[in-house]
């Protein structure tokens, strides 16, 4: 049985990804700080083939020391493919610079950026004596390639694991002997909680408000099922171009 491993699992986004590999016929690993009454019965209906890990992925410490329990169970049951989707994030600060709380800047940059960088480079690290195909996928944002009025942190951090993915591709490309795969993904705007936060910005702090309202009301926003079902025909369809940063408006 092929493997996934998807952060924050505990809802949006991440959930439904959790949820269409279970449906798929996956074992899936998920990770977050929570869980939730739908996780506990992933559980129970999937036969054992859901386990939640409680992590904090803004300790380093921890991120190490939970992946190398999580490189074990990937040893022993020798998957064929194992599907690691770093989704976890967060939108905050939504602030000017100038206005911005140094461990708020912390927080995000080690969420956005830098999980996403440790956890791909432990699992390539340790499996790399193994007959195991890793695809790696690094959800992303429009917002890493356009200015945003209060969004500089998540602007900058978006941006960075875009161009973090394209140079990882590119070395695992040229490397003859790996079939392993690291792409990007922009889910677009979708009915989530970050949604939600975004909602409940400042005017001075967050010019564009209205128009991310305007998505609320007049229905503009796609649901998390349909973005991970089209990820997921996106993974099991495509010959991924390692590097390559996918968009769901080229999916749907």
């Amino acid at each position: 049985m092929d493997l996934a491993i998807v952060t924050g699992a505990s809802k949006g986004l991440g959930y439904e990804i959790s949820k269409a590999f279970l449906q798929s016929s996956f074992e899936v690993i998920g990770l977050s700080r929570s869980m939730n009454s739908n996780m506990n019965n992933f559980k129970k209906t999937q036969n054992n083939v859901y386990s939640h890990i409680q992590i904090d992925l803004c300790d380093i410490k921890e991120i190490e020391v939970k992946f190398k329990g999580i490189v074990q169970k990937i040893i022993t049951k020798q998957p064929k493919k194992v599907y690691v989707i770093n989704n976890a994030g967060m939108v905050d600060p939504i602030e000017r610079v100038g206005y911005l709380e140094a461990a708020i800047i912390e927080k995000a940059v080690q969420l956005n950026y830098l999980t996403p960088m440790l956890i791909n480079n432990l699992l390539l690290k340790e499996l790399i004596d193994y007959e195991i195909e890793i695809i790696i996928v690094n959800v992303t944002s429009g917002a890493a390639e356009h200015p945003i009025h209060g969004w500089s942190v998540y602007n900058s951090t978006k941006a960075a694991i875009n161009m973090y993915t394209k140079v990882a591709g590119l070395e695992l490309e040229s490397n003859m002997d790996s079939k392993n795969k690291m792409i990007g993904f922009n889910p677009g705007v979708m009915d989530t909680y970050m949604q939600y936060v975004i909602r409940g910005s400042k005017q001075d702090a967050f010019a564009e408000i209205n128009k991310f309202l305007d998505y609320k009301k007049n229905n503009e926003l796609r649901s998390p099922e349909v973005v991970s079902n089209a990820l997921l025909n996106l993974l099991f369809q495509t010959e991924l171009k390692n590097g390559r940063i996918y968009s769901i408006k080229e999916l749907l």
